[in-house]
């Protein structure tokens, strides 16, 4: 790979972070959106992994991805421009346990979960560009729908506007951001008055805040590195 390749694609994975404020989020339909392909790894363009409660029974199946913008026919995030928007789609079964993808092992116990009252991610939407909803179709079939919002730490909670998703309903959520996925190292929860349950699925990459003085200085220092490299070269 030549080294002005290798500059542009270190820029690909490089975003300013942001602080993030407690808001509501306006539904998408989900059953609307127009996106590419998904990236694949080890497991596939899905994975698949049970939501566990405390006692390690399953109370529900969740399948992720991430799909490039529409238009893409492969999704290589390191080939990506800056600024590229990944949509991160997560469809949640609810009393519901298919097998896993490797390496996730498979729950002895699934149990019932119903009345569920929020879907949401347990860490910070990095990169999060406001847009975010789930399938109007699958709600409606479940017959229920969600106000989303942002909390203060950066979390996106789905939560529904009553408590009629029950065991055996699928519903799928998304939302996008500028922050490809690292792994598998992302916790999805669903919730009722009684407890909740977590799964793994994809984490956003945490941005480099190129406003930080060593953080830039950095930066510049290892482009001009590779830039001073003799011409005929590659990395």
């Amino acid at each position: 790979m030549s080294k002005s390749k290798w500059f542009s694609l270190s820029i690909a994975g490089l975003a300013i972070s942001t602080s993030v404020q407690a808001a509501p989020i306006t539904a998408v339909n989900y059953d609307t959106l127009n996106v590419g392909a998904m990236i694949v790894g080890p497991a596939g363009p899905e994975v698949e992994t049970s939501l566990i409660n405390s006692e390690g029974d399953s109370i529900g199946d969740l399948v992720s991805s991430v799909s490039c913008p529409a238009g893409f026919s492969e999704c290589i995030p390191p080939d990506n421009s800056p600024g590229t928007i990944y949509t991160y789609a997560h469809t949640v079964t609810p009393g519901v346990d298919n097998p896993n993808d490797a390496p996730f092992p498979n729950p002895p116990t699934v149990k019932e979960f119903n009345n569920v009252a929020q879907f949401a991610l347990h860490f910070t939407a990095y990169g999060f560009n406001g847009v975010a909803g789930y399938s109007f179709g699958d709600a409606n079939n479940a017959g229920v729908t969600f106000a989303i919002s942002t909390n203060e730490t950066g979390q996106i909670i789905w939560e529904t506007t009553s408590l009629d998703w029950n065991s055996g309903e699928t519903i799928t959520f998304f939302w996008q951001t500028t922050q490809p996925p690292t792994g598998p190292g992302g916790e999805y929860g669903i919730s009722n008055d009684q407890g909740g349950g977590q799964g793994e699925g994809p984490l956003p990459a945490e941005p480099v805040d190129v406003t930080e003085p060593f953080a830039a200085i950095m930066f510049v220092l290892m482009g001009l590195a590779l830039y001073r490299r003799e011409p005929n070269q590659s990395v």
